[in-house]
């Protein structure tokens, strides 16, 4: 459904951030990830396994690199009071399709623990509005999310 997000920053150098944006890019990611995991009160070992594993084979970082980016997310998170700054710089450097990768990464987060409470769905609403994409789009990120997972 998406390709990985090195293969997006490959397409388009001259509109897409290169080299310590990439990163960037990444960390972004990585947050918001954070965020939906501990949308449930506690970020659980498998959601961190998985976004581990997830920052990993999208931007094409190895296991080590992937679990600093997300302990430094984990750090931050304690500090953040909204997401809408994250948000807008996710919003504005990607397009509609990546913007679509994302949020299959983060419902992949939201449905690592086998089940979907109010709260979570709710960010889910949320996050797809702020990121402008669609909740019909969003619902179908969320069905491909639990196929890769086994769950549906």
């Amino acid at each position: 459904m998406f390709k990985t997000v090195a293969e997006w920053l490959k397409q388009d150098k001259n509109a897409k951030p290169e080299g310590n944006d990439a990163n960037e890019l990444a960390r972004l990611v990585t947050a918001l990830m954070i965020e939906a995991g501990n949308a449930d009160g506690s970020l659980d070992k498998a959601e961190q396994t998985l976004i581990i594993e997830v920052i990993a084979r999208q931007f094409e970082l190895d296991e080590a690199q992937a679990a600093e980016m997300m302990n430094a997310a984990v750090d931050k998170s304690a500090e953040r009071v909204e997401l809408h700054s994250l948000l807008r710089r996710l919003r504005d450097n990607s397009d509609y399709e990546e913007r679509l990768g994302v949020m299959e990464m983060v419902w992949m987060v939201v449905l690592a623990d086998g089940k979907l409470d109010h709260i979570e769905a709710q960010l889910m609403r949320r996050l797809a509005g702020l990121l402008f994409v669609s909740d019909v789009d969003s619902g179908l990120a969320a069905k491909t999310a639990k196929s890769n997972l086994g769950l549906a």
